[in-house]
């Protein structure tokens, strides 16, 4: 498109927003059907009027309201009367109940130690890497239910953000998000994981049984697209998933997390545990660009001729036909940090596991060593972007037998020229509309591998707007945005 074109088109969309804004205009913003009285509510709204219609929304009766800047959203506890005055708001452009996210693994609680445990670092060449990189210098964040104090973290974790507000005086009630950054980045004696050296931001949004909400979710993206250069945030780890409903363009999460890798930040997402059927990957870890990872059992020893994929892991092909995971790293019996007296320590009828270390099994545990493989990356490589990790990952993962996925090997992937991994690729639907309502506007046929990512400023940028105009756009039902039913990948 010419200069002349991108003038037309971008003023054509500032017209028709300034149109709706017009005073005496009837609007009447799309409503969830099950939004009522008393709910929990999103609201999304024009570009930069979070303040105002929040004030808004307040005024209306509405209690516990949030402003969401950055991703131009208002949430809020909302009345009868709230709802309303929110509808007929002009500023707001949708109204949607909020989602519950619960944890959905098949074990509740450490593993009884039987058996041989994992012997993790060694099966992953990563104490080989250390040798070059440890991670110095890259922060990872988790989003999780929370990091605890222990030993083998002392110093690590430089920030801890809580989004679920349920009151707990606890930092992690569960004790997954602490076993999950145990693997990332612990320092002790005895135990270290994959980056040892990196830092750790804790944004808690699953609560001590692994549930949480939607809303939580998006105030941790928001404050992540704030805080994510300030923080040197280059790696998320999500070790949570939702069944893959529809394709990537017409999912929230997709949209959510392409614009976090768009930014910069690598995101290492989990497969899921629901294979070994086909279709079993789980989102955003279907979306492809991300990293996404599922689990291999190495059978309690160094050797590799014995490792296989895991038959819990979820494969692909995905909806839209793209063979994942990318990688697979050990997710059996894996061995991280214990938080003695947390959710996961109590199994009804029996004692606790003692000591400071536990078991635990599923692609969670997968995807943080994958996390802390693209820290150590990232610390060797420090111009590389996320599509480079993902290359160097693949590149340098080693055969099991009876899969084509890659396993992990730390070491291989510092040294390897990174494989062409998401070549040909488009960015989700939800997310190229979110960046025409941010003023970027992009002619047809262009080569997306050829956009300057990096001059988009993301803290504008409003992807949650988008993703409902996807609502009504594409003729989606509310039931079709994939954000429900999101949950911590533990088995």
């Amino acid at each position: 498109m010419g200069d002349t074109a991108r003038r037309l088109q971008a003023a054509f969309l500032a017209f028709a927003l300034l149109f709706t804004a017009l005073p005496g205009t009837s609007w009447t913003a799309p409503t969830d059907s099950d939004l009522v009285d008393g709910d929990y509510a999103l609201v999304q709204v024009a570009h930069g009027t979070a303040a105002a219609v929040a004030a808004r929304a307040k005024d209306a009766g509405a209690t516990d309201v949030a402003a969401l800047d950055t991703i131009d959203m208002v949430t809020a506890r909302v009345s009868s009367d709230a709802i309303r005055a929110l509808q007929h708001d002009s500023r707001v452009a949708a109204l949607a109940s909020d989602a519950v996210v619960t944890a959905a693994g098949s074990e509740d609680h450490y593993e009884r130690p039987n058996g041989r445990p994992s012997p993790g670092i060694p099966v992953v060449d990563a104490d080989q890497a250390w040798r070059n990189a440890t991670g110095r210098g890259v922060t990872v964040a988790l989003m999780d239910t929370g990091i605890a104090p222990h030993p083998d973290l002392d110093g690590s974790v430089i920030g801890r953000l809580d989004f679920v507000n349920d009151g707990t005086t606890l930092q992690d009630p569960s004790g997954h998000g602490t076993f999950i950054a145990g693997l990332i980045a612990a320092h002790g004696r005895t135990f270290k994981g994959v980056a040892p050296d990196a830092k750790l931001i804790s944004l808690r949004v699953l609560d001590q049984k692994g549930n949480g909400t939607m809303h939580a979710v998006l105030a941790a993206c928001d404050w992540l697209l704030q805080n994510r250069a300030t923080m040197h945030i280059k790696v998320l780890n999500l070790s949570f998933g939702a069944p893959q409903k529809s394709s990537y363009h017409r999912s929230l999460l997709a949209a959510v997390v392409e614009s976090l890798w768009f930014a910069g930040v690598t995101v290492v997402a989990a497969a899921g545990n629901d294979g070994p059927a086909a279709g079993t990957v789980a989102m955003p870890g279907a979306d492809p660009f991300v990293i996404t990872v599922g689990s291999f059992a190495d059978q309690g020893t160094v050797a590799t001729n014995d490792d296989r994929e895991s038959l819990f892991s979820g494969r692909g092909p995905t909806r839209d036909g793209f063979a994942k995971p990318d990688v697979l790293a050990p997710g059996e019996h894996v061995v991280s940090l214990r938080v003695p007296g947390m959710a996961l320590d109590r199994e009804e009828g029996k004692g606790a596991p003692a000591g400071a270390y536990a078991r635990l099994t599923g692609t969670s545990a997968s995807t943080a060593m994958v996390a802390g493989a693209a820290a150590v990356i990232l610390e060797a490589h420090r111009t590389y972007s996320a599509t480079q990790v993902k290359g160097a990952l693949v590149a340098g993962g080693r055969h099991i037998v009876g899969t084509r996925r890659p396993g992990l090997d730390v070491d291989d992937s510092l040294t390897v020229q990174p494989a062409r991994v998401n070549a040909g690729l488009l960015p989700s639907r939800v997310l190229m509309k979110l960046l025409a309502a941010s003023g970027n506007v992009f002619g047809p046929g262009i080569a997306w591998d050829g956009i300057s990512w990096e001059g988009i400023s993301w803290e504008a940028v409003s992807w949650e707007g988008v993703a409902w105009e996807a609502v009504s756009w594409e003729g989606v039902t509310w039931d079709g945005v994939t954000w429900d039913s999101v949950t911590w990948e533990l088995r």
